[in-house]
């Protein structure tokens, strides 16, 4: 929700040049959505979800950080102040996010490691 409303208030701004990315992170998250709703994290094995659930949550912060700030020192309409605002509380759910996530990360990647080690023990 936070993407969109980041959003709209680029597009109504000044700073129109910073809307693609609460874009791309709204239509990433509807994606997302649509595969855990979908139940298509079962049926892919081969993709480690979390990860990649990981690296958009990182990479979402650090760009709505970055573009957050821009915008809120560089512009000076409102809209785009408001952008920016919402910019830095869907930095903070993002963080949020991504510290939640490790820990199924983490979970991922000892199940990974535990299924090497049997199978190279069972080998010897």
């Amino acid at each position: 929700g936070l993407s969109f409303i980041t959003f709209v208030c680029y597009v109504a701004s000044s700073a129109s040049a910073f809307l693609t990315a609460p874009l791309l992170e709204f239509l990433l998250a509807l994606c997302f959505l649509f595969a855990d709703a979908m139940q298509l994290n079962d049926k892919w094995q081969g993709l480690c979800w979390p990860m990649m659930d990981f690296l958009r949550c990182v990479t979402a912060a650090l760009i709505y950080f970055a573009i957050s700030i821009t915008a809120v020192a560089k512009y000076s309409d409102g809209a785009s102040k408001a952008a920016g605002v919402f910019g830095f509380f869907a930095t903070i759910v993002f963080a949020i996010d991504f510290y939640l996530i490790f820990n199924d990360v983490a979970k991922f990647l000892k199940q990974g490691d535990s299924a090497g080690e049997t199978a190279a023990d069972k080998a010897e």
